[in-house]
């Protein structure tokens, strides 16, 4: 599994060791650099473990010579995972290999090594779990569109004091046969009717530093929206394991059951941006209560799920309209700049979490996630319709059976002890974390039809052998220890779609334990280097 060392790379991970040799506290144990790097550039961090396990974040100042290591490595496009250690003694230890990734823990002890054997396998997507419309027809008028457009932008220059009709600072127009150019450049681009009809009138609004004619976002040229669409699947990085988290919930977005709780889907394409990382979306996949063209908001903030902004972009351009002609707006003439009050959702309402069940109870509708600490009786929750995430801690037991009742897809438990018979073939459950002393059962888990991912790395478990039965499993976080006691009793090394290592590791071991996967595919091989320090 680990290939030759190359001097190259071993010259470069010695530079870098030794300025994390030079820039560590007195006394400390050990420090070690965490990263990814990618055609783009390269990110991650130094963290320097004292004295009595105490973590101390070190410099991040190491992109030049990360993004050597990644050229050496010659992966192309992928993505380079990076690991580094050095120990008191100038020993120093490095792996890289594209199919690893890392997590690092708020304390020593608590990180995690991803090793993606199978890239092709992405995490479970909630929203593909929504039916369709049950109203196919796209919303939005164009005809209306226009007009409102028009209206709107004569209203705008009324209030900025600028000449009526002076509409020459809008991008020209496109010709019908442009935009049918550009939607075919993409072929999953289909524009609502509305929103190509606005593109024969303006083609956007100027982009960044223009008028953010849309709910204060600037409005793409049509190639500009081709062009992100396309760029580098962008809609897809929530779907991979590098940015997927096992509890990661995507929560419903209210009114309730209009979009596909999702963070990213090919259906959205985004037609503006606020300037911040978010975007205005035309929804072409909408849930089974919304219809095709509405407009949703997404982005940089809204990775527990997007927000339903307005039925249609006709109905965005008449909210502001509205707006406008009842005086809900600021004007900075000088900067001929407006703030237009719409109304419309800014942001998600943030799902429903109490420390105290029975005030959860009094709205079970709106209740979408329990996070509770202490003695907790969960019997008002039954029949919740939509609490997709529980998270209990602290109480010495809990009876988990009324959550046999709920659509529940992710349960992070931390007790003293822990009964998973209440879920038995539980119908929506996605992810389990337990952590607990007294040894736990995991034969409740065989069924669930919809289990994927594991973290039983805090867990006594007393019947590890059940997680080579479940059928379903892509994800199991363990300790290095359970992984061996897990390989012992099947008689086989079990290895889900990404197997994790969880707890402080060298490289060396990482490699080692990365080795009882190797399957003769040498695409995700690790790559091992070590050195010493004249310190």
């Amino acid at each position: 599994m680990a290939g030759e060392q190359n001097s190259e790379t071993t010259e470069m991970f010695r530079r870098m060791a030794l300025s994390m040799f030079k820039g560590a506290p007195a006394g400390f144990r050990r420090t070690s650099l965490s990263a990814r790097a990618d055609r783009h550039g390269a990110s991650g961090g130094v963290t320097n473990v004292l004295a009595g396990g105490r973590a101390r974040p070190g410099p991040r100042d190491f992109h030049q010579q990360l993004s050597r290591v990644y050229d050496l490595a010659g992966t192309g496009t992928d993505e380079l995972g990076i690991e580094i250690v050095v120990d008191p003694t100038g020993r120093f230890e490095a792996v890289t290999g594209r199919a690893l990734l890392s997590r690092r823990g708020s304390a020593p002890g608590t990180e995690q090594c991803l090793y993606v054997r199978r890239p092709d396998v992405l995490p479970p997507d909630a929203g593909d779990d929504a039916p369709g419309p049950s109203r196919a027809a796209r919303s939005g008028d164009p005809v209306e569109a226009v007009q409102l457009l028009d209206r709107y932008l004569r209203k705008r220059a009324a209030i900025l004091g600028l000449p009526e009709g002076d509409l020459e600072w809008l991008p020209r127009p496109l010709e019908p046969a442009e935009i049918d150019d550009l939607e075919q450049s993409s072929p999953d681009i289909t524009l609502p009717e509305d929103l190509r009809a606005l593109y024969a009138v303006a083609d956007g609004d100027g982009g960044d530093g223009g008028a953010r004619l849309m709910d204060r976002h600037s409005w793409f040229d049509l190639r500009h929206v081709a062009a992100r669409y396309r760029s580098d699947l962008w809609w897809l990085t929530a779907a991979s394991w590098s940015s997927h988290h096992p509890h990661a919930v995507r929560y419903d977005a209210s009114p309730f059951g209009l979009v596909r709780r999702s963070a990213r889907r090919p259906g959205w394409i985004p037609f503006a941006e606020n300037g911040g990382g978010d975007f205005l979306a035309v929804d072409m996949d909408p849930a089974e209560g919304g219809r095709p063209g509405q407009v949703i908001r997404i982005g940089r903030n809204h990775d527990d799920g997007p927000v339903h902004v307005a039925d249609s972009v006709t109905a965005l351009l008449r909210a502001q309209l509205d707006a406008l002609e009842r005086g809900a707006y600021e004007c900075d003439v000088e900067n001929g700049e407006l703030w237009i009050e719409t109304g419309l959702p800014k942001r998600r309402r943030a799902a429903l979490s109490h420390s105290r069940v029975h005030e959860a109870a009094a709205s079970l509708d709106n209740v979408q996630a329990l996070v509770t600490t202490g003695e907790t009786d969960l019997e008002p929750l039954r029949g919740a319709r939509r609490l997709w995430r529980v998270c209990l801690s602290g109480a010495t037991a809990v009876e988990l059976a009324p959550l046999g009742d709920v659509p529940l897809e992710s349960l992070e438990l931390d007790l003293a002890s822990v009964d998973l018979a209440p879920l038995t073939e539980h119908p929506t459950l996605r992810t389990v974390t337990v952590r607990t002393a007294a040894p736990l059962s995991l034969a409740p888990l065989r069924d669930c039809p919809r289990l994927y991912g594991l973290d039983l790395s805090n867990a006594a478990v007393r019947d590890i052998e059940t997680v080579a039965e479940m059928k379903g499993l892509l994800y199991l976080s363990l300790r290095h220890e359970q992984w061996l006691d897990l390989w012992d009793r099947t008689g086989s090394p079990f290895a889900p779609a990404v197997p994790v290592l969880a707890g402080t590791t060298t490289p060396g071991q990482l490699v080692e334990w990365a080795a009882h996967f190797a399957d003769g595919d040498q695409s995700d091989a690790l790559h091992y280097y070590e050195g010493q320090l004249t310190v």
